[in-house]
């Protein structure tokens, strides 16, 4: 259920329990959710360096003008 995305509470209630205690002693990361979490992190952090791209394509910060133009290439 937590691979699919289900809520804290419709998984306890489908369980039967009141709270969140058993969820969190049953539940486990799955490669799945570590792989959903990398490419939603990537989505963001890309995101976010072509939105600060569009306001100048340059920064004197060294790493992240590097990113900036690796990005736009």
């Amino acid at each position: 259920m937590i691979e699919l995305g289900t809520p804290a509470t419709l998984m306890d209630a489908q369980m039967g329990h009141e709270d969140g205690s058993v969820q969190a002693l049953y539940s486990h990361v799955t490669p799945e959710m570590i792989q959903r979490l990398l490419d939603g992190l990537t989505t963001v952090w890309e995101a976010a360096l072509q939105a600060r791209r569009e306001l100048c394509p340059r920064s004197p910060v060294a790493v992240l003008d590097q990113l900036l133009v690796e990005g736009a290439r």
